[in-house]
Order: structure tokens, then sequence, then C-alpha cells
């Protein structure tokens, strides 16, 4: 026991006992709103009122509290048809808890996604439209028996994107002469986005042009990719006669593979700065890890 403490007390400081004091409340809730939900006495057949789905957040992202909401879909397992969707605020989500409620089955599957706002899905087929940028977007999946009342779903959230950071270097010349850097960017790849059921990459046209932030500076984001087909194009903006047109194409997939170690097949995937000296034409790339939030009980 630790010094100090008497039997039956909650070792700790007093931070983590109402930390402790939060989940119990909540453990409680778990086991009564099914009670409260159906009017049927305890020893009635409860079999015809619905289960709930408790999601408990155990990752969330460090910027969880900018995302809208949090979309849920639920198949029933094995046969594989939808049963229902929920969209959750992001604002009504308090001590990482959310729930609904689904009708009997003997199992439920599903997958649930932040940041697919700007996606557009064909059932668990989540695509960026062609021309338009990637998302923020983290994923989830489960597999639940709702033959009880209650179950409790650990949700375990995956970066499904990565955020390419682009800074030109050695374009002092251009950028006196013209006042501003004269390229455009142009990403190009096979992979659309995602499906949301398995997370394998879905394949399709990727195509954007990214508008500089800054001087010779680009962002864009990235689906996790199906192939090595991924390639980033500079061309000269059409004012600038002497430079008009492409200037050089090459593949971003196998720049980052080989700079940078990049596979696509992590867990979680990292975001990414590629510094490109035009002069030399050398390019530098760092890579970043995502580092989810440290685990917390309020938000």
């Amino acid at each position: 026991m630790p010094c100090g403490a008497t039997p039956g007390s909650i070792p700790g400081s007093p931070s983590i006992k109402i930390l402790i004091m939060k989940r119990l409340l909540l453990t409680l809730l778990v086991a009564t709103l099914p009670l409260l939900s159906c009017h049927r006495w305890v020893l009635e057949d409860r079999r015809e009122c619905p289960s709930f789905l408790f999601f408990d957040i155990l990752n969330p992202p460090s910027d969880f509290q900018s995302y809208t909401q949090v979309y849920t879909n639920v198949y029933s397992h094995p046969q594989g048809a939808v049963m229902d969707e929920a969209k959750t605020s992001v604002r009504d989500i308090r001590e990482r808890l959310f729930f609904f409620s689904v009708r009997r089955a003997d199992a439920v599957k599903g997958y649930g996604l932040i940041g697919e706002e700007g996606l557009v899905s064909d059932g668990a087929l989540w695509r960026a439209p062609l021309g338009s940028n990637y998302v923020p977007l983290f994923r989830y999946s489960y597999l639940a028996e709702v033959q009880e009342e209650s179950f409790i779903v650990p949700v375990e959230f995956t970066k499904e994107y990565t955020r390419v950071s682009i800074q030109f270097v050695g374009v002092e010349t251009f950028v006196s002469a013209q006042g501003r850097f004269p390229f455009d960017l142009r990403v190009q790849g096979n992979t659309c986005g995602i499906d949301a059921f398995t997370g394998v990459p879905l394949r399709g046209g990727f195509e954007y042009s990214p508008p500089e932030e800054g001087i010779g500076h680009f962002e864009f984001l990235l689906p996790r990719q199906a192939d090595q087909d991924l390639m980033l194009e500079l061309s000269g903006r059409e004012y600038i006669s002497e430079h008009a047109g492409v200037q050089h194409r090459f593949n971003l997939y196998d720049l980052l593979l080989q700079k940078g170690n990049l596979t696509w097949t992590e867990k979680n995937l990292p975001d990414v700065h590629l510094e490109i000296d035009y002069e030399e034409f050398s390019v530098s790339v760092s890579v970043f890890p995502w580092t989810q939030e440290e685990l917390k009980y309020e938000f």
C-alpha cells in the first residue's frame, strides 16, 4: 500500500482521483442506460430492446477538437448488410466516450472516420474529387457482440494521410526578377482515397495543384498509396515565356522511399518535408512520425 494511503482509499493526487471517479460514473452509465431506454421489467424478455455501443477513444489526435464530427457505420456480421450510421458532434463527446443504439444481432462490425468532410463516398469507398486536395483523415474499425444490452468498443485511430510540405531554395534570382516564385506544382497519382471498411487504399485518379503559401513554399495532403505511380510536376507559369511549360517531373513515391524510407505501410502515416534546391536540383527529405495526444480523460 502506498505511503499515507488508508484501506479503501484511492492513492494518488486529487486530479487522478477525480479522473478515476469520472470513469467509474461512466461505467455506471454504461450499465444503467440500457435499462432506462427500454420500458420492460428486468425479468421480462428484453431481446427486443436495443443494444448500446459505447465507443471509448483511446488515442485522440492532438487537434481532435478542431474536427466537426465522428462518422460511424455499422454492418451486420457476418452478412455485411448496412444496419445504421451515425454522426456524432465532437462537441458532444465527453470523457472520450460517445454512444448510440443498434438493434440486437449476433454481432456487428464497422468503421469510423474523422475528417471525412470534403470526400465523396460510395458505401465504404471514400475518395477525393479530381482536382481537390486530400483531407486529414483518421480511421478506426471494430467488431462487437451486441447480444447483450451494452458493449464497450475501444477506438484506436490510425492516421490515413501524409502532409507533404515543400520548400524551394536557390530561387532568389527568379524571385527578385519576377517578385514571386515563377513555377507551379502539380501532384498526380493513382490513389484517390480509401476503403474505410478494410483500410485498403482506393485506386483512382488523383490530381491537385497546391497554391503557393509563401515564397517557394507549398503544402498538400496525400492518401495512403496503392502503387508507385505518384508524380510531382514543376511547370513555369504562363506569363514567363522563357520558363513556360513543364520544367521538371519526377517520381515522388520513389523520392520519399529512397530519401525518407516512407513505404506507405506504416500503421500511422508520417508527415514529410522536402527542401528542394532549384539551382543544384538536390532534394533533402525529413520525415515526422505521428505522435498522438497524451491520453486524457476529458476534452
